[in-house]
């Protein structure tokens, strides 16, 4: 339990007086949902083998998996609406049912949730830095923070009804919807776990799906805490991997594609041409992922892992026993994949947390998180509210910035109120106080004394702290190649659509660069600039990589080489193999159900039965 404590100037003190116990539970759907997918292609084997799997080794030119994953349609080809699409908590019709039987007072799903929840452990870990230790010496004078996307403020919207707030992202992000990385999710999930021949159903050039198909909602977990009803999507099962088997399909675009996204068919050419270094390699985006990615991941992870514990003094999630065993990441450049890596949850926990119990250190952010929604929702009574988290780098307290989300100056008769909550904490190991950095690397006792006050500033004041807040929320974005201004920027902008079919090609007007001539407005919470020279750099290597490829592709054309494939798609007792030219595609996925082909040479009788022959000589492979 918590006090509540009166100190002068209007502000509320809570703290944790001793440790509770407290232990989330799963809670069955009201609705039936698809099966839990699997994987296809014989990717399967990646989850039972460290480190990096190429797709094909760069010496050898032999494929480690069926040729066909190498290219990656284009996202324009593909017809997302054959597929299920995201639902958000406030149309969830399942969460409010079950916030309703559970008389639980928020639900939310980890989309809307990881954001809030990255804020409050920068407060509670101290602003710690990630452990990029075992990577090489190429990243050994890297930074070891957290990037600054993923430490840009949060904002959601808090949507009341019938006793229930559910949380969802505020202002759905306008660069989400032209994103080509928002779409290429979704679509490589199904291009990873359908075979050949069923992902080609969801391409726009094959016939319409009936009505009935795909109408069930995808795989889902519930579960429950003391406030919460939180939901995560389930990616992919294989019940070989340690508790129920489940883990999460992740696609990681190459550096270009992130830092350049408007240009990001230019990029496409960009490759992963080895393991280690400082660019086109395998350890550059896994150092990314270290100080972009894997908070979120961990956080997903543990959303869809409660496990109650049987020890009085802490709930750990015991995710090593959990539901969620880790994540399996699909590197890409949106035009061909590289390779494929297997990242248990505890590899992602030792980079984040060092020896620290990952469990315990979500619990304790969801607990705090728990008590900042209700504070929140105090603020202006039984109505929605509008909310932005902000953590600032190397600054003790979170700030959080609250106004209703829907206020008629007109029949409210003034204006618009806005409130500045400030959360601080301090960490205890064995009741002695430590940085949140020592505490959650520790596996000592660990008690947290926090504070939620309320700002006395004046409005305007807070007003123009939220405004600070929101310009660190801005992201400049790059002029892709052939476009100068904001004129042709905005002609651009208006042809990109991913979703639906994508609009007639036509040249780009020329403008001469100033807005006059702009034909139609770009949103102003965009920001655009040229290139630098790092990008254009990244550019350059772009345009190498796809010389390259359309050099090897004519010189094995010439040669009339033919694709060799290492191995049946998945079965791990026999190694063989497949001459692709030879194979059909109906016979590659009966070779990855196990099946017997003729057409499959076995391999030589001194070879390694079953395993990559990818030997693991990196670090990225021992991590």
């Amino acid at each position: 339990m918590y006090n509540l404590v009166y100190i002068p100037d209007e502000a509320k003190v809570f703290f944790t007086t001793a440790p509770e116990v407290w232990n989330p539970v799963d809670v069955e759907s009201p609705s039936d949902h698809k099966p839990i997918a699997r994987l296809a292609h014989g990717l399967s084997r990646v989850l039972f083998n460290p480190g990096v799997h190429w797709l094909q080794d760069p010496r050898s030119r032999v494929y480690n998996f069926p040729p066909w994953l190498e290219s990656i349609p284009k996202v324009t080809d593909f017809a997302f609406e054959r597929v299920t699409g995201f639902v958000k908590s406030s149309q969830d019709n399942d969460l409010h049912e079950l916030a309703k039987r559970h008389d639980r007072p928020f639900v939310g799903s980890t989309s809307s949730l990881t954001g809030l929840l990255s804020h409050i452990y920068f407060l509670v870990s101290g602003d710690r830095e990630v452990d990029t230790s075992p990577l090489s010496r190429a990243f050994a004078h890297e930074p070891a923070t957290f990037t600054p996307g993923q430490r840009m403020p949060t904002s959601v919207i808090l949507n009341y009804k019938d006793g229930v707030y559910s949380i969802d992202a505020d202002k759905v992000n306008i660069l989400a919807e032209k994103n080509v990385l928002t779409w290429m999710g979704t679509m490589l999930e199904k291009f990873l776990t359908l075979p050949e021949s069923e992902f080609k159903k969801l391409l726009r050039s094959a016939p319409e799906l009936s009505s009935d198909q795909d109408s069930q909602k995808e795989a889902y977990r519930y579960a429950m805490t003391d406030s919460f009803i939180m939901r995560s999507q389930l990616d992919c099962i294989d019940s070989r991997l340690p508790g129920t088997g489940v883990f999460d399909i992740k696609t990681r675009a190459a550096v270009p594609i992130r830092l350049d996204v408007l240009n990001y068919e230019e990029n496409s050419g960009y490759l992963i041409r080895k393991l280690t270094g400082s660019l086109e390699s395998f350890e550059k985006e896994y150092y990314d992922l270290i100080r972009s990615a894997f908070l979120k991941y961990r956080q997903v992870t543990a959303v869809i892992t409660f496990y109650p514990s049987n020890d009085p003094q802490y709930v750990s999630f015991q995710a090593r026993i959990g539901n969620m065993d880790g994540v399996l990441v699909t590197y890409h450049n949106t035009a061909r994949v590289f390779g494929f890596q297997y990242i248990p949850l505890e590899e992602m926990e030792a980079r984040l947390y060092g020896l620290g119990d990952g469990g315990r250190v979500f619990e304790k952010c969801l607990r705090l998180l728990e008590c900042i929604l209700k504070e929140i929702v105090d603020t202006y009574g039984k109505r929605s509210v509008r909310c932005t988290f902000d953590k600032r780098d190397q600054n003790d307290q979170l700030d959080i910035f609250v106004e209703p989300a829907n206020w008629d100056e007109v029949s409210e008769g003034k204006s618009c109120p806005i409130a500045q909550l400030e959360v601080r904490v301090e960490s205890f190991l064995h009741d002695m106080p430590v940085r949140g950095s020592t505490a959650v690397a520790s596996d000592k006792p660990w008690l947290i004394h926090w504070v939620i006050s309320r700002s006395v500033e004046e409005e305007s004041d807070i007003r123009d702290n939220l405004a600070y807040s929101q310009r660190r929320q801005l992201r400049a974005l790059n002029f892709p190649a052939g476009v100068e201004n904001l004129a042709d920027m905005a002609v651009h902008w208006e042809k990109i659509d991913f979703g639906r079919a994508q609009l007639p090609e036509s040249p780009i007007p020329k403008g001469n660069g100033h807005e006059s001539d702009q034909p139609m407005s770009l949103d102003r919470s965009l920001a655009f600039r040229s290139a630098s020279p790092e990008i254009e750099h990244l550019r350059r290597l772009a345009r190498e990589g796809r010389d390259e490829i359309l050099r090897l592709e004519a010189e094995e054309a010439t040669a009339g080489r033919e694709k060799i494939v290492w191995g049946s798609a998945d079965d791990f007792g026999q190694a063989e193999y497949i001459r692709s030219n030879e194979v059909t595609a109906e016979d590659t996925s009966a070779c990855a159900a196990g099946c017997d082909l003729d057409k499959v040479v076995p391999s030589l009788p001194d070879e390694p039965s079953g395993e990559n022959p990818i030997q693991d000589v990196d670090q990225l492979a021992n991590r």
